[in-house]
């Protein structure tokens, strides 16, 4: 119930506000006591301020006197310094201009200065063009003065150039004597125009006579003579007399500018008597107004002080009285009516409106009261029905909700909270009573560092949304939840408890690790593919880069992703596949490259190619495309050696046949030339008796076998079977494969047995000498390699012959480098490089083909490569290959298993 206070009364209040207003009455007479002679003093400052007001009058009458004198020095001197005449202008300039400052508050002066400054920039202008005028005429002068002087020599060169002739000079001497005459008349100008007073000009009238009129119309007419005299005299005359002419005409507009000038300068005197006139007559008033002010301001002071006084009084009774009636009337009877029904409303009668019968402020008190009653009544139904929607939605929430400590207790929690943590409980329940209490910091998280990460975020932000994290269930199982939380503080700002949800998310967690693990597996997958894969958009972006992409350029996936497909990928030049991808990306159609050439070498140096594939994506809501590039050099290699191959088996066979077919009549051929040398032996008895029977000896008979030639025929004949032989020899190593040979061989060994062998053999040193190539060996230790060593010698010698024959085309310092180095870990290399000039790469790519050869006809079949290479590739499962360019040399390696019975090599 509404307490009345009993200390202080309305009829108290208005005494304490009539006691108030005395006082404030009584401050008031006080104040205005000290107003009073505070206006006069303000009065005596204002006087004061005249005075100074005067005196700045004074000064501005002084200022504008040293202007005026300074102005008219500016006026009547001529012949003056530019530098002097500029600062002096703009001095005079900025005085006007600060004197117009000075006196801008009185309209009269400010103009009459105004008139001043614009007079005074006229005849600025004026001036500068009398200046000009004035220097352009001691210019004229002295061009003059050049002109007389080049004419004088011109004249006297010709007058003694004429004397010399034997001519008549008479003429030139009367030209010079007019000469030195014209020239004592200029000097008279000069003379004149040096001594004038331009001043006196100031004064004169436009009828005025023009100066040295007469002088220079004299000198014009003494300079007839020489327009007719002989060139160049006759053109420097007329030169005299249009310089004399411009002159004249100059002289006239001199005439006028200082007529001009004289009357802006009167103009300029005039102003400034008018201006030193108007200042006198200011200072005289104003020193005269001063006093009279000074004086009624007094008066004026002390009546305006008693009247306001007096007013006040008045004011302060009249005042007392209406404000006794009005507060009685409308506010001390209302606020009792209002007090009354507040009372009845504290009471709990919230239905009988307010009535105060009044149509001022109090009628709005009145209808705000009574339609804060009818709100009110609705106010509190939406609040129950507010109430009871609340309440509904936190019992069916699904997601737990819950109040609780700043120290974690649980004061508050809804059903589905406690179904989350294990706990029975009844919808229908306003709360769920079972886990009240429980600890929400202590009792149910699974980390312990999940809970302080938890509080700490808190307690920085204020606030924690989706909060993934494992909590613990009352039978101490474990679910993920997103929690979200806030703190909620007092009007006070202090922190009264935590609101929050509790989700269970661990369906769309294991969800999400699930596609997780997809992503990563799909990801390894891609990654683990040996070939080259690129995903492209619409506009050529890389969105895919698996590790083969990373291995086979410089950029990370990440840092390929967004870029052209044209910037990252250089292994190929753009245009072999950039149009085949714009294609696919238009028509949807994959489309396969083969063999495509790369821009990335092997590390000995040789090509690489790939195989590309383009195929679009198939999804409709994506656009874009794959890039599968597959590297096929291996394959190539091996399609190139599987070709090499049969091809050396199918001309294997064919030599086989062959040498069985050669070998029957060449064993003949071989067995008769043996038996018909021996019949033509002497340490035969048959033969010796057969020849007696004949009636000769056999040495008779091999006497004319000697001198007709025969033995050299059988011997001939002899060598060509065996050399035939060895051929069949060669065919039958070529044509078969045998593995009973094969034992572990020392390389090194049997390498320097072919070059101690080459060295000596004859038909090298033949075509060139093998001792003057210098061997370089470069051999590391390696195990010994199960081979056939007759074979590997003979690849070797093959070898060192070709490199001997390359190296005898004029080579300055012939090198054969012999390496013999591991080839991983089952399998041996040997290189035989020389510094010859190399091959070509078509040259290179028939090498090892049977009867194929750069020699000259007759000096080898063609054989001896091919060979080599089916021993080593057939026979002994290992490669041959060589690498040169032309211009650096080549260099042949050969590489074989440790075991004859490892699998075929690929490289």
């Amino acid at each position: 119930m509404m307490k009345k206070n009993h200390h202080i009364s309305i009829k108290g209040r208005l005494k304490q506000i009539s006691l108030l207003l005395v006082l404030i009455f009584f401050l008031i007479i006080v104040g205005l006591y000290f107003v009073s002679r505070r206006v006069r003093t303000s009065v005596d400052l204002i006087v004061e301020n005249t005075l100074q007001e005067t005196t700045q009058n004074l000064k501005n009458s002084r200022d504008f006197g040293l202007l005026n004198a300074r102005l008219s020095v500016f006026v009547s001197t001529f012949y003056i310094n530019n530098t002097w005449y500029t600062a002096e202008s703009q001095g005079i300039e900025k005085d006007i201009a600060e004197l117009c400052q000075a006196v801008s508050n009185n309209p009269e002066m400010a103009s009459l200065l105004q008139q001043l400054q614009e007079q005074y920039l006229v005849y600025l202008q004026r001036r500068e063009w009398v200046n000009y005028l004035l220097f352009w005429r001691s210019e004229e002068d002295e061009d003059i003065g050049e002109l007389f002087l080049l004419l004088q020599e011109i004249v006297a060169e010709k007058m003694i150039a004429t004397r010399l002739d034997g001519g008549d000079a008479d003429y030139l001497e009367q030209l010079v004597l007019m000469i030195s005459r014209c020239q004592t008349s200029l000097s008279k100008i000069a003379k004149i125009n040096a001594e004038e007073n331009p001043v006196q000009l100031l004064s004169s009238s436009f009828d005025s006579p023009i100066p040295l009129k007469k002088e220079l119309a004299d000198l014009v007419l003494q300079l007839r003579s020489l327009s007719i005299a002989e060139p160049p005299i006759d053109r420097l005359g007329r030169h005299l007399i249009d310089h004399f002419a411009y002159y004249q005409h100059q002289m006239q507009q001199y005439h006028n500018e200082m007529v001009r000038l004289g009357e802006l300068t009167r103009r300029l005197e005039q102003l400034a008597g008018q201006i030193l006139t108007t200042m006198e007559q200011l200072d005289l008033g104003t020193a005269a107004a001063m006093y009279e002010s000074q004086n009624k301001i007094s008066k004026t002071v002390i009546t305006t002080v008693v009247s306001v006084q007096l007013i006040l009084l008045t004011f302060s009774i009249l005042f007392w009285v209406s404000l006794r009636i009005f507060f009685k009337k409308h506010i001390q009877i209302p606020m009792s009516l209002v007090s009354a029904r507040l009372e009845s409303f504290q009471q709990g009668d919230h239905d009988s409106p307010m009535r105060l019968n009044r149509h001022d402020e109090w009628a709005d008190i009145e209808t705000v009261f009574n339609l804060m009653l009818a709100d009110l009544e609705k106010g509190l139904s939406a609040l129950q029905q507010s109430e009871q929607n609340f309440r509904d939605i936190f019992n069916n929430s699904s997601d737990g909700i819950f109040q609780a400590t700043v120290y974690g207790e649980l004061f508050k929690a809804n059903p589905a909270l406690a179904d989350l943590l294990g706990y029975k409980a009844s919808r229908a329940a306003e709360t769920a009573p079972m886990v009240i209490g429980l600890n929400l910091h202590k009792d149910i998280y699974k980390q312990e560092d999940d809970r302080e990460r938890w509080l700490s975020l808190i307690h920085q932000q204020g606030e924690v949304e989706n909060f993934e994290v494992q909590l613990l269930r009352k039978d101490g199982s474990s679910f993920w939840a997103s929690v979200n939380g806030h703190l909620v503080r007092d009007p006070m700002g202090h922190v009264s408890c935590i609101e929050g949800t509790v989700r269970d998310i661990s369906v769309q967690r294991e969800a999400q690790e699930a596609l997780q693990q997809l992503h990563i597996y799909l990801q390894n997958i891609i990654d683990s593919m040996p070939s080259v894969l690129i995903g492209v958009n619409i506009n050529m972006e890389v969105t895919l880069w698996n590790k083969r992409a990373e291995q086979e350029s410089i950029l990370t996936a990440d840092e390929a992703a967004g870029l052209s497909m044209a910037e990252v990928c250089r292994l190929f030049d753009s245009k072999a596949y950039m149009p085949k991808l714009v294609e696919t990306l238009q028509t949807r159609k994959p489309t396969r490259l083969r063999k495509v050439k790369s821009l990335k070498k092997t590390q000995d140096g040789n090509s690489r190619f790939f195989d590309i594939l383009i195929y679009p994506l198939s999804l409709t809501e994506v656009s874009g495309a794959v890039i599968y590039m597959d590297d096929v050099t291996d394959l190539l290699r091996l399609e190139e050696m599987m070709v090499r191959s049969e091809k050396m088996q199918s001309i294997g066979g064919l030599a086989a046949g062959l040498a069985h077919e050669i070998n029957n009549p060449l064993a003949v051929i071989l067995q008769n030339a043996q038996v018909v040398s021996r019949r033509l032996s002497p340490e035969l008895d048959k033969n010796r008796e057969t020849a007696e029977s004949f009636g000769t000896t056999i040495e008779v008979i091999g006497e004319y076998f000697k001198v007709r030639g025969c033995e050299k025929m059988l011997h001939s004949i002899s060598d060509a079977g065996q050399r035939a032989a060895k051929i069949v020899e060669n065919l039958q190593s070529f044509s078969r494969r045998g593995v009973s040979n094969f034992i572990p061989c020392v390389l090194s060994d049997l390498l320097e047995r072919m070059v101690e062998l080459a060295a000596s053999d004859y038909d090298m040193r033949h075509l060139f000498d093998f001792k003057k190539i210098s061997i370089v060996r470069e051999y590391q230790a390696v195990p010994d390699v199960c081979c056939e060593a007759s074979q590997i010698q003979q690849v070797f010698l093959s070898l060192l012959k070709n490199a001997a024959q390359v190296l005898s085309c004029d080579i300055e310092e012939p090198k054969i480098t012999l390496r013999i180095f591991p080839y991983g870990k089952k399998h041996i290399s040997m290189q035989i490089e020389d510094n010859g000039a190399g091959m070509e790469a078509d040259v290179a790519a028939k090498i090892f083909d049977p009867f194929y050869t750069t020699r000259e006809v007759g000096q080898g079949a063609g054989l001896g490569l091919s060979i080599a290479y089916f021993i080593v590739t057939h026979n002994h499962n290992g490669r041959l290959s060589v690498r040169t360019k032309p211009g650096q040399g080549s260099c042949f390696e050969m590489i074989l298993p440790l075991k004859n019975d490892e699998e075929f090599f690929i490289f």
